[in-house]
């Protein structure tokens, strides 16, 4: 039986909302890794998928297992600085560590955001990896593959 991966993962929180709130269309992904810093995409066990919904709400949902969430929660104002993301992309996680460590950013993390920044320009879906104090956030596009470092 083959693991869910993460692009996965998101497919169920996406039909999950989507069937309550029918207007909600996908910001971001938010990953943790509850065991701390890894080099290990599976390790990314946690997380807060966040949707754009109509009359400038958001909805979030949280995961309680993998592949499994809560209910889906509407708060009343807009979720800023980010493009809403067509799903499904075509990258998963585990692409886009190889990549990251293809281009020589090998360090661990311990956190994966997949986002369409708003700025500085309009671009593609990225997927951003963080929260280690000591490297800077590494930033892998979805649509062109390059790797590069930010902040």
């Amino acid at each position: 039986m083959a693991i869910l991966n993460f692009v996965g993962r998101i497919n169920i929180a996406v039909r999950i909302v989507t069937e309550k709130y029918p207007d909600a269309k996908l910001y971001e992904a938010q990953g943790i890794s509850s065991t701390g810093l890894t080099t290990d995409p599976l390790k990314i066990d946690q997380l807060k998928v966040v949707f754009q919904n109509s009359n400038n709400s958001t909805g979030i949902i949280k995961s309680t297992g993998w592949g499994e969430f809560g209910e889906p929660v509407l708060i009343p104002y807009p979720w800023c600085e980010d493009v809403v993301i067509h799903w499904p992309v075509n990258m998963d996680l585990k692409e886009a560590n190889q990549l990251k460590e293809a281009a020589g950013y090998k360090a661990p993390y311990g956190a994966v955001t997949l986002r369409n920044p708003l700025g500085p320009k309009i671009g593609h879906p990225y997927y951003i990896f963080g929260s280690n104090p000591k490297e800077p956030y590494i930033f892998v596009d979805t649509i062109t593959k390059e790797v590069h470092a930010g902040s």
